[in-house]
């Protein structure tokens, strides 16, 4: 079982963990005060209306039932976009479990040396892109949980109490349900075997083959799985495996990692990334282990590259933030064990990296979460209301979603930040739906399926993307 010692909390503790959750609770509160969609949430909303059962036979295709399955749940409970908020704060509610958790277990196995440099890093890593963006993400909501049973897996290993059978089989089958839920976040397994490698002095390192046992045949399920699964089913192409590897490893550098380097920066630019790459370097001179300095850089690398193995051999290249929760939770704790060390050395108290960090961490998530994702995404809804409230009576509808230039909307698009819903092929007709149930504007018919048709049909009235800010048609 869970190694139980992590949740003896004693009385002043206590508050201290709860003044946590409450703190992040609060921090992340926009995501489910303000009401808005976000680009494939309204494909939920399309299909409460016309083929709920569509999101697990998609889902299960990718090696992902169990989350086609929470999808479904959204599908059969949301009809309008004010529902998508009751998802949100599910994963509002999650993340701050998470941190409150990930609290006790750094804190119970005295892995960083001050309670300030604790607190910190726990901040520092609920608050990173890829978080941000499952709190505000209606659709990403049961990526926290595939979090959570990562999380479980490790501590299953590390329990104290049990028979190492059990523990082997508790840990495998959670990490093998969150594969189940989403691959990226069941790699965050891997961050903790990071954490325990380079900054737990108290544990053994042959542990590590054990971990790597178990993450192997997790995945290894993960993958026959899918095998079954579309051979019985039909593909959808996402399941497809790179073919040029040496080419997938180098935009593994290029993208996921400098990206990741970057850590809360959305904006980096190169003086940012040189600075921050400086600082994980000094982050990783300064881990506790007495290993040689180009051997622990090494590990770095190795524990990164291997924390993104499942998009490395997919062939999609893409590097959405989020999938690179775990990257960006390695370099992340490297930053700011290097700022730690940079104010160790200039004898600074840590109660003032910790009110430093913490406050610009948690601004630039709020920043970034109300400014690139909720008021771009209300300001697109509002717009094609209005475009289809003026569309002529009695006419089929449909839309063409070329030429939109996204700086009307936000001058950032970086992946989720700043990214449109009305320009894509499938989220404008589900964008309708909404409009069209909320309104009582059931005059006004779609042309058939969830994804626009080509611009030109006979006898179908087209609304242009590009054109609905001016509403000029």
């Amino acid at each position: 079982m869970v190694n139980q010692k992590i949740f003896i909390i004693n009385k002043v503790d206590k508050f201290k963990y709860i003044f946590l959750s409450i703190f992040v609770f609060i921090c992340y509160s926009c995501v489910f005060i303000r009401s808005y969609g976000f680009s494939d949430d309204y494909s939920i909303i399309y299909y409460h209306y016309t083929d709920p059962a569509w999101n697990i036979l998609w889902e299960a295709k990718s090696g992902r039932p169990v989350y086609g399955a929470l999808r479904q749940i959204m599908t059969a409970t949301i009809g309008s976009v004010s529902f998508f908020s009751y998802f949100r704060l599910l994963s509002v509610l999650f993340i701050s479990l998470y941190a409150v958790i990930l609290s006790l277990y750094i804190g119970k196995n005295n892995i960083f040396p001050s309670l300030y440099m604790r607190m910190t890093m726990v901040i520092g890593l609920v608050f990173l892109p890829a978080v941000q963006i499952y709190a505000s993400w209606a659709i990403t909501y049961p990526f926290t949980l595939s979090m959570m049973l990562a999380f479980s897996a490790y501590l299953f290993l590390d329990g104290r109490n049990s028979s190492e059978k059990i523990k082997i089989f508790l840990s495998y089958g959670a990490l093998s349900l969150s594969f189940l839920i989403y691959q990226p976040t069941a790699m965050v397994f891997v961050f903790f075997v990071f954490l325990e490698t380079f900054f737990d002095e108290t544990k053994k390192q042959n542990t590590i083959f054990k971990y790597a046992a178990i993450l192997f045949f997790a995945m290894l399920t993960n993958f026959v799985f899918i095998k079954i699964y579309t051979y019985l089913y039909g593909s959808t192409g996402r399941e497809a495996l790179e073919q040029h590897i040496f080419k997938k490893i180098l935009w593994f550098f290029n993208h996921p990692f400098m990206q990741s380097l970057a850590n809360y920066n959305i904006q980096p630019s190169v003086f940012y990334t040189i600075l921050s790459g400086c600082v994980v370097l000094y982050g990783v001179w300064c881990t506790p282990k007495k290993w040689n300095f180009f051997a622990k850089i090494l590990m770095v690398v190795s524990f990164c590259f291997l924390s993104y193995v499942p998009n490395i051999l997919a062939a999609e290249t893409s590097s959405p933030y989020r999938t690179t929760i775990v990257i960006e939770s390695i370099l992340a704790v490297l930053f700011l064990n290097g700022i730690f060390g940079i104010f160790n050395n200039l004898k600074w108290s840590h109660k003032y990296a910790f009110s430093l960090v913490s406050f610009l961490v948690v601004m630039s998530a709020i920043f970034n979460i109300n400014t690139y994702i909720i008021d771009v995404q209300q300001k697109q809804l509002y717009d094609l209301a209005a475009a289809i409230k003026s569309a002529p009576k009695g006419q089929v509808i449909d839309f063409d979603v070329r030429g939109v230039d996204g700086s009307v909307y936000s001058p950032v698009h970086r992946y989720e930040y700043g990214t449109l819903s009305i320009d894509n092929a499938w989220s404008p007709k589900g964008m309708a739906m909404a409009i069209i149930k909320n309104n009582n504007l059931n005059d006004i018919r779609m042309t058939g399926g969830i994804l626009v048709s080509d611009p030109g049909a006979q006898g179908v009235y087209y609304i242009k993307s590009s054109n609905i800010k001016t509403l000029k048609y």
